[in-house]
């Protein structure tokens, strides 16, 4: 359990500061963008690569790699890991370079061609920054190698590098010299590629001083290479029509007549994900290698220890996370990002946004947790199977829903489908059922609950009696006191009620 802590903590640590630098990024997007077309366009240009991104490169090809490379790593020795590493790097690089190209070049024959009105500057500036795309793939089955060497910091630290490139371009062009808009959105787009190649190099050198890592091109086939491509391939689908969800959601967004829809779902997102990656990923990070490990063996006991080991974590810290949110939506939009061009009507439609939407943190965290479960089993089918129920439920909820509620309408179905995913996935799984949901002993659903509901009255209470208040200070005072007293009672009652890893969490505080 200690290990287990020690990596969680280091892999926390450096999700925080990353999680935290791209909400300065952020503050700094929509402060030189405000709502404008401009921030719109260069949002859904960042979309398309950052969704093959979690597609490809964080999510199937690292679930699909890890287990084959840990398998030969242990059966086998570390050379020919390292080769099965070279051999499936050497292949991914020729195609991913080539898909790139191919995309690029269709942005800018629509941009040219056939994009109309305002989709072609965001479809032009697609043909720049997709080429962010081959670099952080590449970059994600290093990390995956080295996750599975014990070694967590390359895949900690690779986002803190994209949003320091970030902030500092928004920061010179946009704060410092006030380009224009157009220009900066392009500028960004150049930005996120530079910052693809650093998040590259960052993993590669530590393979090389960690592990003797040299890069040898070997396009030669093996075992290894057939049973990793037939478990991407299936894996792929899955999350292709996952990610086909957050494209729907902001292409719906991007199409409304009221400007700053796009904006407001994708604050909403970057809020949702800060306790999504800095706890929730960073969970199923750290216990994925365990679980392919112990998946592996004839005794079902290690693997299950692991499983609701991470279930009960997950619920634990998205549950309240998600009251927490919701409630306090309005002012923390306005602590965060009423500045500059983004003004009080924004800061309001984004807070409702925020509200509805934060109901899915619990969903995304829990189906994210089980998709790593079933991919630790070299199991891709369900996930996918999962996948299409939420793709299909969301597409047609955005439909029916768009009209009349709008942007609200687009954040209720992405709710409700990430709910449909999420249970699919639970009763799919032989370990969970709904008895098990409401045992104390293995999950501690219920004691998380009445945590979660004592901590919302109480947020609830102070939200009614803390003044509201035009400064920056006063408002950073108001929010960090709820903030503090939601987590602290929290805390506190799921203390007294017993869940054993948060007295673990305590015991290893106070012995570092």
């Amino acid at each position: 359990m200690s290990g287990v802590l020690s990596k969680l903590s280091l892999l926390s640590s450096l999700t925080v500061a990353s999680r935290f630098l791209g909400l300065a990024r952020d503050v700094l997007l929509f402060s030189a963008f405000g709502a404008s077309i401009f921030g719109e366009a260069f949002i859904l240009a960042f979309t398309l690569p950052n969704l093959f991104r979690r597609m490809l490169g964080e999510g199937t090809l690292s679930s699909a790699f890890i287990p084959v490379y840990s398998t030969t790593l242990k059966s086998k020795s570390l050379v020919a890991a390292l080769d099965l590493f070279n051999r499936l790097s050497a292949r991914l690089a020729i195609g991913l370079i080539s898909l790139t190209a191919l995309v690029c070049l269709g942005s800018l024959f629509l941009a040219e061609f056939a994009a109309p009105g305002k989709w072609t500057y965001a479809v032009k500036l697609n043909s720049v920054s997709f080429w962010y795309l081959s670099f952080i793939c590449l970059s994600a089955i290093a990390i995956g190698a080295l996750n599975t060497h014990g070694s967590f910091f390359a895949g900690g630290a690779s986002p803190i590098i994209l949003n320091l490139s970030m902030i500092f371009s928004l920061s010179f062009f946009g704060i410092w010299m006030a380009v224009p808009l157009k220009d900066l959105a392009l500028i960004m787009c150049a930005t996120v590629v530079v910052a693809g190649i650093l998040q590259l190099s960052l993993p590669l050198l530590q393979m090389k001083s960690k592990l003797h890592w040299k890069f040898t091109l070997n396009l030669k086939g093996s075992a290894e290479l057939s049973r990793i491509n037939q478990i991407f391939w299936i894996g792929a689908l899955g999350a292709a029509v996952v990610q086909i969800n957050i494209l729907v959601s902001r292409f719906f967004a991007y199409s409304l007549d009221e400007t700053g829809s796009l904006s407001y779902l994708f604050i909403s997102s970057r809020l949702i994900e800060l306790p999504l990656g800095v706890f929730a990923i960073s969970i199923a990070t750290v216990l994925f290698p365990e679980l392919s490990k112990t998946a592996m063996l004839d005794d079902r006991k290690p693997f299950e220890k692991r499983f609701f080991q991470g279930l009960r974590l997950t619920m634990a810290v998205t549950l309240p996370a998600a009251a927490g949110l919701s409630i306090l939506a309005h002012p923390i939009i306005s602590l965060l990002f009423d500045w500059g061009m983004f003004d009080g009507k924004n800061v309001e439609r984004a807070g409702e946004v925020l509200a509805v939407s934060a109901f899915g943190l619990p969903f995304f965290a829990l189906s994210t947790f089980l998709v790593k479960s079933f991919h630790s089993e070299q199991n891709m089918k369900i996930p996918m199977q999962a996948a299409v129920v939420s793709v299909v439920a969301n597409f047609i909820l955005c439909l029916s829903m768009l009209e009349e509620f709008g942007v609200i309408g687009l954040a209720y179905a992405n709710v409700i489908a990430a709910i449909l995913q999420t249970s699919y996935l639970w009763f799919k799984r032989k370990e969970t059922n709904l008895r098990q949901l409401l045992q104390f002993h293995s999950l501690q659903t219920p004691n998380i609950v009445i945590s979660t509901f004592l901590m919302s009255l109480l947020l609830l209470y102070l939200l009614e009696i803390v003044p509201d208040t035009p400064s920056k200070a006063g408002q950073m005072a108001s929010v960090g006191s709820m903030v503090f007293g939601g987590v602290l009672i929290y805390g506190t009652i799921l203390w007294g009620l017993g869940l054993q890893e948060l007295r673990n969490a305590l015991k290893f505080i106070k012995k570092k």
